[in-house]
């Protein structure tokens, strides 16, 4: 549904009451978002897309990714109190600050910071889900690490996602 004035008196809605979760394919530049439980790590069994039994796919969105492959893989957890709207930004190779409505701040209008969740992971930090303002990018590697999306599309990975409950799996 695209405007809340579509709803109409008795129209029957899904309400959603699980987390959604996202599978990046690093070799497609997609990410996959899924409903379902959080992710136990206890044994559940994994499809062929990367999904957690039980899970339901909800759509696919195209992304950029890291250059040089410095994605990394492995499973990320949303940062609790990391989705952020217009962010500001400090490159850390270069230390330039990149302030709020700054045009050239690359990191767009919307942040979702993901914390290291597998034995592969927990050393990374810094990364997360983003806009960006060079939409060319998308489909290709030339963020720094992160996962970069469309305006649209990263405002409702941000919108869906919850704090310590969504999951991000990168794999290849």
């Amino acid at each position: 549904m695209s405007s809340a004035s579509n709803l109409r008196i008795g129209q029957r809605l899904k309400v959603v009451r699980v987390p959604i979760h996202a599978v990046v394919h690093k070799k497609d530049y997609r990410m996959d978002l899924w409903a379902g439980a959080p992710i136990t790590g206890t044994g559940t069994k994994v499809g062929p897309d990367g999904q957690e039994e039980g899970w339901t796919y909800i759509r696919s969105l195209p992304v950029g990714l890291g250059e040089s492959d410095g994605t990394p893989e492995g499973l990320f957890v949303v940062r609790p109190k990391s989705k952020l709207i217009n962010p500001k930004w400090v490159n850390p190779r270069t230390g330039e600050v990149y302030q709020p409505d700054d045009p050239k701040n690359p990191i767009g209008e919307h942040w979702v910071g993901l914390d290291g969740a597998d034995d592969n992971t927990r050393r990374f930090t810094g990364y997360g889900i983003h806009g960006t303002i060079d939409p060319d990018s998308i489909g290709q590697q030339r963020s720094m690490g992160c996962v970069r999306m469309r305006a649209d599309d990263v405002a409702l990975v941000w919108e869906l996602m919850v704090d310590s409950l969504s999951s991000v799996k990168i794999i290849d």
